[in-house]
């Protein structure tokens, strides 16, 4: 597979060109190859082979990068954990994937001490950083092994990478993507950054996100880019990294970008050098778009997906459309359309294509779609039916093939039997100046079945009442979509990527009820 030859592949092509950059650690393709290939022999002798699981436990660095290339390289798999996960979460990640080896960050050495008696699986404990007691050293095992390449059996069916879903309504679900699936994703991404091998790109999202190796590192790499690893990612040390480093793509999650153009360092920085940046996680308002095109210039491309499936739509900088007509400019609040590699649909409960502009859950076909949950058959049944994966995401779909994100199937509001999309509300509640952020709730009534809450953070210094929010939702909605109450908070409720989490909300507001 194309995968397992990326590091090789570019230690010949580009042996002395920068391939990876953290802090102060600069290495060529020459080394960062030589560097994988040590540390998949080390591995072989510690009694790793194909197929056995790699749970990392780490934040951000120069490593983590490189045991995303021994997994595609040797056929091992990782296994990327969320480091502030419970000890009951890590304990239950690591017993269910039957982890061989875990590799951390000595930051987390306490959590690894808390939890490794009961870890029945795991054989090998290897440390970024000083070596502990019976721990191994990560650079030493680097230093002390050869650096000849391995000669594993790697196919498109081979397991490469297990992470985590979110794990909202239990234990955290462990994601099968192989060779092909992560091969595929790539390969779409290629295509959303326009990727060239001058580009410099930057890695501001932990690496232990779903997605973050075969979205962001992945396609960089292969087409033999300057990789940059930070693991400060306040808004201030992103911008000064982008203008000292040079940064031309990268990728940032919808709420950071929210935070990033709100920053008071944003005019400090120069950031001409962005070609192209990926936006992902919940819809933005307009207004919001309006904004950052306005500092940034017209250079991002939304992209919508899973860590089941990515990217299934995107939304290229030519769809971004300010001033015009309507018919033209609601593309924006779309999160674009199907991409390369992805047959995207919107179907009702018996399975059918919905009308356009009608509501419908997204089903995805595609070779990008996960091999199914780990050790969780009957998940992966309701999920994946007929070749298709149901997202659980609520849309429509326009004539042209624009999606318009409604939100999750269970946050969809039924008031008097009629359903009213969330993300409709929000986006007028956005157009009053004081509001940051928004989330729209459905709450049970009794008359009703569910009646509209607004929760809203205001912005800094900035002031708004409850009858302001409701007045100007009378203006542009349909009353049964007006905000029956208004609450003012000072966050909003989020996942790990930046999505608001609405049945957080709900369960605080029907606490009582």
């Amino acid at each position: 597979m194309i995968l397992q030859d990326i590091p090789r592949r570019n230690a010949r092509r580009y042996p002395n060109k920068t391939a990876l950059v953290f802090e102060n650690n600069r290495f060529t393709f020459k080394e960062f190859n030589d560097r994988v290939n040590s540390l998949i022999n080390a591995l072989i002798d510690l009694g790793v082979n194909k197929g056995d699981r790699i749970s990392i436990i780490a934040d951000n660095c120069h490593q983590y990068v490189e045991l995303a290339f021994v997994a595609a390289k040797s056929g091992m798999v990782i296994n990327p954990i969320h480091p502030t996960l419970s000890a009951r979460d890590l304990t239950y990640v690591i017993h269910n994937a039957g982890t061989n080896t875990i590799v951390f960050t000595k930051n987390y050495l306490n959590t690894i001490n808390n939890i490794c008696q009961e870890l029945e699986s795991v054989k090998n404990l290897i440390v970024i950083g000083n070596s502990q007691d019976d721990m191994k050293s990560y650079e030493d095992l680097v230093a002390e092994y050869p650096s000849e390449e391995p000669e594993p059996q790697v196919d498109e069916n081979t397991l490469l990478l297990l992470p985590c879903s979110g794990g909202t309504t239990g234990f955290p679900k462990q994601i099968m993507h192989t060779h092909k699936s992560c091969f595929f994703i790539m390969l779409d991404m290629l295509w959303e950054f326009l990727a060239d091998k001058e580009d410099i790109c930057l890695v501001p999202v932990p690496i232990f996100w779903g997605l973050t190796v075969p979205y962001l590192l992945f396609p960089h790499v292969y087409m033999g880019c300057t990789v940059i690893v930070i693991k400060d990612f306040s808004p201030s040390n992103v911008l000064k990294t982008i203008e000292e480093e040079k940064i031309s793509t990268t990728l940032f999650s919808s709420n950071f970008l929210s935070q990033l153009i709100n920053c008071p360092d944003i005019t400090k920085h120069d950031c001409s050098s962005l070609r192209r940046v990926a936006v992902t996680g919940a819809p933005l308002p307009a207004e919001t778009w309006k904004q950052a095109i306005r500092i940034f210039g017209n250079v991002f491309v939304q992209t919508y997906g899973l860590t089941e499936v990515a990217p299934i739509t995107s939304l290229p900088p030519e769809s971004f459309v300010l001033e015009d007509s309507p018919e033209k400019t609601k593309t924006i609040h779309s999160c674009g359309k199907e991409a390369v590699d992805m047959e995207v649909r919107v179907v009702d409960e018996q399975g059918n294509d919905v009308a356009p502009a009608e509501m419908g859950e997204v089903i995805v076909k595609s070779p990008a779609v996960m091999e199914g949950y780990w050790n969780a058959p009957e998940a992966t049944r309701e999920t994946i039916k007929g070749g298709y994966l149901y997202t659980g995401d609520m849309a429509t779909m326009d004539q042209e093939g624009y999606i318009y994100l409604v939100g999750r199937k269970k946050d969809v509001i039924t008031s008097r039997g009629k359903t009213i999309s969330p993300s409709e509300i929000e986006d007028i509640i956005y157009r009053h100046p004081a509001v940051f952020e928004a989330a729209a709730i459905g709450l049970p009534d009794k008359e009703l079945g569910e009646a509209v809450k607004a929760v809203i953070v205001l912005r800094p210094g900035e002031k708004a009442d409850a009858e302001e929010i409701i007045a100007i939702c009378r203006k542009y909605l349909p009353d049964l979509a007006v905000p029956k109450s208004v609450d003012f908070v000072v966050s909003l409720p989020k996942s790990a990527v930046g999505k608001v989490l609405k049945y957080a909300l709900r369960d605080k507001y029907t606490k009582g009820c």
